[in-house]
């Protein structure tokens, strides 16, 4: 199931993120998992098609977070199934609206919900010059996500996870 997910997500974004470089493709971009039962950061590189900037890029790089990791060789925390997001940029702030799964009563833990907003905003603040992720939840600003416990009603930064 999770295939399929990164070749809809592939397919969506067209050339946004491959796992593996190609000729010509130079630009590298860093997309952040957290291992399964820890907050240990694995920072995975693929490259971008070197047109992508501002939302186009961070679309592709939500993308490819919420596909999942190319190769599955640690257990890593995943996005649920079904997961959507809508991505737009102001300065310095990049604001991701999620929808599908992840609008739904969130099971997964406390721990693997801090993994999933420590990826998320890792992942964002990679790019230079972008600083905060405001995460929305169907278009509005929530305290939690449903059925959550970590706070996401101001935008996160690194330094959110560093306390």
């Amino acid at each position: 199931m999770r295939g399929w997910a990164a070749a809809a997500i592939a397919a969506t974004l067209g050339a946004g993120c491959s796992h593996h470089p190609q000729p010509g493709q130079a630009p590298q971009v860093t997309v952040y998992f957290c291992r399964a039962g820890t907050d240990t950061l694995l920072p995975s590189s693929y490259s971008v098609n070197q047109r992508l900037a501002g939302a186009e890029l961070e679309t592709a790089l939500v993308g490819q977070l919420i596909a999942g990791p190319a190769d599955a060789q640690d257990s890593v925390v995943l996005f649920p199934t079904g997961t959507s997001a809508r991505v737009t940029v102001a300065g310095d702030v990049v604001t991701v609206d999620f929808g599908g799964a992840l609008a739904q009563p969130f099971r997964g833990g406390a721990s693997d919900e801090v993994a999933l907003f420590k990826s998320l905003t890792y992942t964002i603040t990679s790019v230079p010059g972008m600083k905060s992720v405001q995460v929305l939840v169907g278009g509005r600003k929530v305290a939690t996500l449903p059925g959550g416990e970590f706070e996401i009603d101001e935008p996160l930064t690194r330094e959110t996870f560093s306390q």
